[in-house]
């Protein structure tokens, strides 16, 4: 019992130290040092607060606007993702990368005719992006296009070498064939999903479309399991390459 006690005290000292470091750092130095700072932290809310430092001594370092932008996703702040990434845009307006993030984010708080159009950016930027092809099908899905959706599933399934996205891919495509009422192919792609990626069983049920959110979402599982290795000497396997 009293195990239990120190596991579950390392865990709140863990989220505790999260949530309280200050907002943002003196600026007695440059931003690319404040960059620098962010980029080797290891902890999500002391990287957003080197990059906000940077990003106030020069709000031209695009790579900011990007690292900060990404850790607000994981977080679901996605408005600040919307301007982050907007901002990047403005200094690197070729990016696909970053216009298949303002897509993930329209999406996420449901405005999916903008997801729609920055997906399409990143899309005819990179023609093979896999990821963006998913997302779209997904926003297609959920506004109402079924035909499209199928048509980007398809596409995204040819070009796929991931296997969790590729995952993602016949979820979506699972969902579509549920709107239309067709549960056999429905029920055939979410077999696929699973077989493809088993952790699909367990994302089903705490989201509606796996994706980055899912590293966030499983951030305090991650510190429970690293108090009970550090208190009970479990080994928790790393992850392969792929993953």
């Amino acid at each position: 019992m009293k195990k239990i006690y120190i596991c579950i005290l390392v865990v709140f000292a863990l989220v505790s130290w999260q949530k309280h470091t200050p907002e943002v750092y003196a600026f007695d130095g440059n931003a690319m040092e404040y960059f620098n700072l962010g980029v080797k932290s290891t902890m999500a809310n002391q990287k957003i607060n080197y990059f906000t430092t940077a990003l106030n001594l020069n709000p031209r370092l695009a790579p900011a606007y990007e690292k900060r932008g990404l850790h607000y996703y994981f977080q679901g702040k996605y408005d600040k993702v919307i301007e982050d990434f907007s901002n990047y845009i403005q200094l690197v307006p070729d990016e696909a990368y970053a216009y298949r993030m303002l897509g993930m984010a329209y999406l996420k708080i449901g405005t999916y005719e903008k997801a729609i159009v920055n997906l399409d950016k990143a899309i005819s930027l990179a023609p093979d992006m896999s990821a963006a092809y998913s997302y779209r099908a997904e926003a297609f899905r959920r506004n109402g296009q079924l035909t499209e959706a199928l048509d980007d599933a398809q596409k995204a399934i040819a070009l796929e070498s991931d296997l969790q996205i590729l995952s993602d891919v016949y979820r979506t495509r699972g969902k579509v064939y549920q709107d239309l009422g067709q549960d056999i192919p429905a029920n055939d792609n979410f077999k696929k999903a699973a077989e493809i990626d088993p952790r699909y069983v367990f994302y089903r049920y705490i989201s509606g479309y796996a994706d980055l959110e899912d590293v966030s979402k499983a951030g305090l599982f991650g510190m429970i399991g690293i108090a009970f290795v550090f208190i009970f000497g479990f080994k928790l396997k790393p992850p392969r390459k792929d993953e």
